[in-house]
């Protein structure tokens, strides 16, 4: 340890030897500190004497207290044995001994008797010490002595004695300023940075010895750069260690109460320490002054974490047990916060008595309030553990699925969901409970057992019955509705253009005087917008909140949809909340599906993937969904199987997301030339949205899909019943829905009525904001132009579906500008019937070698066939040869 910023108190030791050297004995009394340098001012005035030609004479106090015991007189004796007469036999007693050999000691020269730890002394030893001294008060003898002043239990003698002698002086050794904590570290580290001077005088409490050991800890830094975060929270073993140290030193009482403060923590005060303690208030003040000029604590707590840490792992951990349960209830006697007490029962893991499960729960929602899920879970868990059955268990339970939602919904399902149930179905579950739990249902898709649920409050269980006033979350039951499905390669251009929507609606935006399905769908939307703008997140509202943003889905808000989601995103990830991210992650990329953000869409994804990582969550299934139908819009179609060729846990086929995973693999699979297996998708949807009880129109219009997959097999008259089936069960309203009805209505029709059809359907896209869909429309609007022969249009319709494709896979949006109108573009020449069947193996994504076997030709006659189509259809690339296949041959 460098010896600095003591000039001043070893000068007067100087002059106090200078002074004893021309009169009467003198004594010097040095008071500090546990660690505040006295045994290093005392060894560097030692070595100050000994050149000075002094003969010195040193005890340790410790030593006497050690083991074995080396007393006052031992350690005098050992160093002034010389002096004693050789003639004569030497006394028995070490005492008699010294108090012998002083006078020859002294008639020698100069003595000093430097004595390091008087505290540690019996009085009887230094009684008799200082009466040898008096009795050679004509000699010249120096005694000087360290003390810690605060120790009571030798206190009040040593003082009293040490304030009578004549000649005393006393010097009181405080904690190092900035300034000396500078020049001690300077001594090891050349012109440290300022900011860590500061933080090495807020730790150290100008101690030297915690200063000694915080650089021992932050050796191999640069100290001479400013000070960064991490290093401000690294652990400090050595400080740790020398905290300990200076509360040994400072004496049992002291030990005590630095064991207590660090399991107080925040919450400690004298009146607190001396009630567990059984220390009187005044010596608790003066042990806490003590340990604030040690530099250990700051107020009543320690200065760094590692202190606290270091000091509380010291205690037996029973002990530390028991303290904490008895801090726990002292605190709770006094009306402590809810926190501070629960900070002490997660500590000692106690929750037996009724008052502490309490205590746990309102300090899991202080917690919750406060945003510390950590906290709030640690609580809940504690209580849960000592909680016997009945509803108090129920709730608990209840109370943690719904933060497990903040942090991954898959915690729900695997934990929390099973026991509930257990306790729904046993009778147990109080009434109040069933509205949290039939949200849960809802959100992992588990739509029979959460009608069950509402059955029992007396809730409806059609869709179509949902009044206002029912369960508020009941929009869950507006399950995944779904994209039209694509028509094979060879029949329609744009391989990637499939689309998917999320419909789901509440019985809450809907006005009182009807149902929502038969509603004004303006009138639900704006309840939702409003509902958006004056709800706040959090657990009790992150379903509602899900639900508002479906509603704006079903109504074709798309661009306040996706902005609202965009917001709840950001929000969830600033109060790290990636459960409920993932909640609004999701609906985002269905609405970036349906608006043609395909990239982004992708983006949303990913990072539902990154939070939900168990497979067996039905949010897995409604994720892997919309990746797949992203993938299909894409045209990447490998990519699309792979996510189907996955194991399918059986917990998919009980969710209501099941129903989006058949509609995705259906499309595939009709993508795919193989339309028989998708229509098995299709229909067996239709089972399940029956057995769901989401059999309506606007939320699962399963029907569409049959029949486009009916038309694909050649088979009219079915596509024409399940036409007139779906329109049937559901009024005929505008949008997206109505005008996915009217493009299977335009491939019903004779082609002198599809471009009218088809033209009503384009413009119902184009106001959903619905941008694959549109363009899909538009191709199929060009070829029933070019059937009639208005060449012109069918060009500039095709032209026009390819532009907002090209934008579909580019993830951009074209920004109009203003220019003079340009004259439609030339048609096209037509392919040659080889040269069509080439283009359609290919846009199949099979290689020229390939298709050179499928039509028995050379790869070298499809190589010049390729050229020809790139010529003919003015492009580029292969993969742009499945968009530009609207256009048929002569």
């Amino acid at each position: 340890m460098a010896f600095v910023s003591r000039e001043r108190e070893l000068g007067i030791l100087k002059e106090a030897l200078s002074n004893c050297g021309h009169g009467p004995s003198r004594t010097i009394v040095v008071t500090g500190g546990a660690g505040a340098g006295k045994s290093a001012l005392l060894h560097a005035f030692t070595e100050h004497a000994i050149t000075a030609d002094v003969t010195v004479l040193s005890v340790q106090g410790r030593a006497v207290t050690a083991d074995p015991p080396l007393s006052l007189f031992h350690q005098l004796v050992a160093q002034s044995s010389a002096s004693l007469p050789e003639s004569q036999p030497a006394p028995a007693s070490p005492a008699v001994q010294f108090a012998t050999a002083l006078p020859r000691v002294a008639d020698g020269g100069l003595a000093v008797i430097c004595v390091d730890d008087v505290q540690e002394i019996p009085w009887s030893q230094l009684d008799f010490l200082i009466q040898t001294i008096t009795w050679h008060r004509d000699r010249r003898i120096l005694l000087v002595v360290t003390d810690l002043p605060h120790l009571p239990h030798r206190e009040a003698p040593t003082k009293t004695e040490f304030l009578r002698r004549p000649y005393t002086e006393h010097i009181r050794l405080g904690p190092l300023d900035e300034r000396g904590v500078r020049e001690m570290t300077a001594a090891e580290i050349d012109r440290p940075h300022d900011r860590w001077v500061r933080l090495l005088h807020h730790l150290s409490g100008g101690s030297p010895l915690l200063l000694s050991a915080l650089l021992e800890d932050f050796k191999g830094r640069d100290m001479t750069l400013p000070l960064t975060e991490m290093e401000q929270s690294t652990e400090l073993a050595m400080y740790g260690q020398a905290v300990m140290s200076v509360l040994r030193r400072s004496g049992c009482a002291a030990v005590k109460i630095g064991c207590l403060l660090s399991v107080l923590g925040d919450s400690a005060s004298p009146e607190l320490l001396s009630r567990m303690s059984g220390i009187s208030s005044s010596l608790i003040d003066a042990q806490i002054a003590a340990l604030r000029d040690s530099g250990v604590i700051d107020g009543m707590s320690f200065r760094h974490r590692t202190a606290q840490r270091t000091v509380l792992a010291d205690v037996d951990p029973s002990v530390r047990t028991r303290l904490h349960i008895k801090v726990a209830a002292a605190q709770y006697s006094a009306g402590a916060p809810a926190t501070e007490v629960a900070r002490h029962l997660l500590a000692a893991r106690h929750t037996e008595e009724p008052w502490q499960r309490t205590v746990l729960r309102n300090a899991a929602e202080t917690a919750m309030g406060e945003e510390d899920t950590q906290l709030g879970v640690r609580c809940l868990e504690l209580a849960l553990e000592g909680c016997p059955e009945g509803p108090d268990r129920v709730e608990i339970h209840m109370r943690l699925a719904l933060i497990a939602l903040r942090m991954n919904p898959t915690t729900v399902e695997a934990r929390h969901l099973p026991e509930l149930m257990e306790a729904f179905q046993s009778g147990t579950m109080p009434g109040t409970a069933c509205d949290g739990l039939a949200d849960l249902l809802f959100g992992c898709g588990r739509l029979e057992e959460a009608f069950t649920v509402l059955q029992k409050q007396g809730a409806k269980t059609s869709a179509g019955d949902v009044r206002a006033g029912d369960h508020p979350n009941i929009a869950w039951l507006w399950a995944w509705s779904s994209f039209l499905t694509p028509v094979h390669s060879d029949e329609r251009p744009a391989a990637f253009l499939r689309q998917t929507a999320h419909e789901s609606a509440t019985a809450l935006f809907r006005t009182a005087e009807g149902s929502f399905l038969i509603g004004d769908s303006d009138d639900w939307a704006t309840a939702a917008e409003n509902l958006l703008e004056v709800s706040v997140l959090s657990d009790a509202t992150v379903w509602s909140l899900s639900s508002a943003v479906k509603a704006l889905i079903i109504a074709d808000r798309l661009e306040s949809a996706w902005r609202w989601c965009e917001r709840l995103v950001k929000e969830s990830a600033a109060r790290e909340a990636p459960g409920w991210q993932t909640v609004f992650a999701l609906l985002q990329a269905l609405v970036a599906l349906r608006q043609g953000k395909l990239t982004a869409g992708l983006d949303c994804v990913r990072l539902v993937q990154l939070v939900i990582t168990e497979r067996s969550s039905a949010m897995v299934c409604a994720a892997e969904s919309t990746l797949a139908a992203l993938y299909i819009e894409m045209g990447r179609y490998d990519e699309a199987a792979r996510v189907f060729a996955k194991p399918v846990p059986p917990a998919w086929e009980k969710s209501v997301y099941w129903l989006s995973y058949l509609r995705a693999r259906g499309c595939l699979l009709i993508a795919t030339n193989r339309p028989h297996a998708g229509l098995s998708d299709y229909l067996r949807i239709g089972k399940l949205a029956e057995q769901f009880h989401v059999d309506h129109p606007t939320l699962v219009p399963w029907r569409l899909f049959a029949a486009e997959a009916w038309l694909r097999l050649g088979h009219p008259k079915q596509a024409a019943y399940m036409m007139a089936e779906h329109t049937a069960r559901g009024p005929r309203t505008s949008g997206r829905n109505q005008a996915m009805a009217l493009r299977l209505q335009a491939a019903l029709a004779e082609p002198h009525a599809r471009p009218r059809l088809l033209l009503k359907a384009a413009n119902e896209f184009h106001a959903s904001g619905d941008r694959p869909e549109l363009a899909r429309t538009l191709i199929d609007l060009g070829e029933a132009l070019w059937v009639l022969g208005h060449d012109k249009w069918a060009v500039l319709a095709r032209r026009t579906a390819i532009l907002i494709a090209h934008n579909c896979l580019k993830g951009t949006t074209p920004v109009p500008r203003e220019e003079e109108p340009k004259p439609p573009p030339a048609a096209p020449q037509r392919l040659t019937r080889a040269e069509h069947r080439v283009a359609e193996l290919v846009a199949k994504g099979l290689t020229n070698r390939q298709v050179a076997r499928r039509l028995h030709i050379t790869a070298s006659t499809v190589e010049q066939h390729l050229t020809r189509i790139y010529q003919k259809l003015g492009i580029t690339h292969r993969k742009e040869i499945g968009i530009h296949l609207g256009t048929r041959t002569a």
